[in-house]
C-alpha cells in the first residue's frame, strides 16, 4: 500500500488491485469511500481506471477494422464484459514521492483485446486537491480504439445533492445497456439545479457532459472537473453509502452502437483523460 500526502489531503493506493485508490480524505474527512483493509477486488475500492473500454460491451462482441473481437464476461452474474482490462490487472509502481505516484499497466496484445498498449496512471495530491491522469499509448502497428474513464466512488449521505449539466441521458434496458432511447438530461432529477440522488438505482450515461460537477452534503462540498471526457456515467445504487460519477470518453457499448465516439489512436500515439477533485468543508 502506498500512502500520499499533500496539504490536508491523504490518499492510499493499492497498485496490485487494478491500480486502485483505496482511500482519499481531506482534513480527515472521506472524499471517496474507504476500501476495507481486507478487500481484494477493485469494485470494493475508492477509485479505479477504465482501460481500454468503458462500461459494457453487448455480448462481448464487436467488429473493428474488418476484425471481429470477442471478449468473455469478466464479472460473476454479468454476461456482458465491463470496464476493460486495466481494473483487473496488477499495476507496477514506476515512480513515487511524498505527494504522487506513477503506475504502469503494460498489455502485450496476446489476450482477447488484439491491440497492445501501455497505460500510465499518475495520481497526485497538492494543497487544493487530487488529480488523476490516465494516458494510454497504442503499441499496435495499426490504429486502435482506446476507451478511457475514471471510476470514483464518492461519499453519500441522505442529504447529498449532485449538480452537473449535460445534453441528454441515454435510456437503459434490463441489462443496463443503452436501449436506443434518448431522454432529457433531467429525466431522473433536475441535475442542473442540484438534486438529491434518486431513491431507485441509477446506472445511466449522460452525453454532452459539461465537464464539471458539484457534490454537496453536511460535511461540505466536493467539486469535480473532467478533462478529455465528453460524457459522464452516474451509478447510484438504492440505499447505498456511496455513488459514482465517472468521467468517460465514450458511452456504454459505443464499440457497437456509437463508434464515432471512441477515440482512434494511431500507432505510437496516445489518448488521455484526467479527473480533478477538490473539496471544501461545510
Amino acid at each position: 500500500m502506498i500512502e500520499l500526502a499533500g496539504g490536508d489531503w491523504r490518499a492510499l493506493l493499492r497498485p496490485e488491485i487494478g491500480g486502485c485508490i483505496a482511500e482519499l480524505t481531506c482534513d480527515g474527512n472521506p472524499v471517496l469511500r474507504t476500501m476495507a483493509d481486507d478487500a481484494v477486488h477493485p469494485l470494493q475500492s475508492a477509485c479505479f481506471p477504465l482501460i481500454p473500454y468503458c462500461n459494457r460491451i453487448a455480448g462481448g462482441r464487436f467488429t473493428w477494422g474488418g476484425r471481429t473481437v470477442e471478449i468473455a464476461p469478466n464479472l460473476a452474474g454479468q454476461r456482458h464484459p465491463l470496464h476493460g482490462f486495466g481494473w483487473l490487472a496488477e499495476w507496477r509502481v514506476m515512480r513515487r514521492d511524498a505527494t504522487s505516484a506513477l503506475l504502469e499497466h503494460d498489455y502485450d496484445g496476446s489476450g482477447e483485446w488484439p491491440w497492445p498498449y501501455v497505460a500510465h496512471q499518475h495520481i497526485a495530491l497538492d494543497e487544493s486537491g487530487c488529480t488523476v491522469r490516465l494516458l494510454v499509448q497504442n503499441r499496435a502497428a495499426e490504429p486502435a480504439p482506446m476507451g478511457l474513464g475514471v471510476h470514483p466512488y464518492f461519499r453519500r449521505a441522505p442529504e447529498t445533492t449532485l449538480t452537473f449539466a449535460a445534453d441528454a441521458m441515454l435510456g437503459i434496458d434490463a441489462e443496463f445497456l443503452p436501449d436506443g432511447e434518448i431522454h432529457p438530461s433531467g429525466a431522473l432529477a433536475p441535475w442542473r439545479d442540484g438534486a438529491l440522488l434518486p431513491p431507485v438505482l441509477a446506472d445511466n450515461c449522460f452525453v454532452g457532459w459539461g465537464g464539471a460537477a458539484t457534490i454537496a452534503d453536511a460535511q461540505g462540498t466536493i467539486t469535480l472537473r473532467g478533462f478529455g471526457a465528453p460524457h459522464c456515467h452516474v451509478y447510484a445504487p438504492a440505499n447505498s453509502g456511496d455513488f459514482c460519477l465517472e468521467p468517460v470518453n465514450h458511452s456504454p457499448d459505443a464499440l457497437n452502437r456509437a463508434r464515432g465516439e471512441v477515440p482512434v489512436v494511431q500507432p505510437g500515439c496516445a489518448a488521455g483523460i484526467a479527473l480533478r477533485i477538490e473539496a471544501m468543508p461545510g
